[in-house]
């Protein structure tokens, strides 16, 4: 089990362009040349400059949500918080989520990434970091457009959900309060 959210790349993303021809041509709006690196996601291609990170997500790529989204998805009756206890054998263990016994409770806006979120964790409840209700075993994700993360609230603490499917639980309706 990982302890560090995964700092986004762009390797994998469908808009990342290294330019290869040995010809220049107009493409996506802009003259690329041999060797360049784009990226495509806007109307425009947009060329890495030589003083942006090389291996992280730049601060302008258009996919990047600033502020981050936040979604917390609870157990969406007390049947199922019942099931949760009963078919874990840990039900603090983020490995035992079932992502259908979960429903989107809330939702908010935060300037924290996933990854300053969990650094801060690290220090300070998270209960001072985020103005919003949290019930124990719900499922917190911070959606920064590039790589959303997910955090298990446990008895214990915050713990990294690195499987849950937000997909599936969005899906799903909340039945009652638990």
């Amino acid at each position: 089990m990982t302890d560090t959210v995964r700092q986004p790349t762009c390797a994998g993303c469908p808009h990342d362009l290294h330019f290869g021809d040995a010809i220049s041509k107009k493409q996506f709006g802009v003259m690329m040349h041999c060797g360049e690196h784009f990226c495509t996601g806007s109307k425009r291609a947009r060329r890495f400059k030589r003083g942006d990170p090389k291996l992280k997500v730049p601060a302008w790529c258009p996919k990047r949500k600033t502020p981050c989204e936040l979604r917390v998805y609870a157990l969406k009756s007390s049947r199922d918080l019942q099931m949760h206890h009963l078919l874990s054998d840990n039900p603090d263990d983020p490995l035992y989520i079932s992502e259908h016994r979960y429903a989107l409770a809330s939702s908010a806006k935060t300037e924290l990434t996933p990854q300053e979120f969990w650094k801060c964790c690290q220090n300070e409840p998270y209960t001072s970091l985020l103005e919003i209700n949290m019930p124990l075993y719900s499922v917190l994700e911070i959606d920064d457009g590039l790589a959303p993360a997910f955090f298990y609230i446990a008895m214990d603490g915050i713990k990294i959900a690195p499987y849950f499917n937000a997909e599936k639980a969005r899906a799903n309706r909340m039945e009652e309060t638990v």
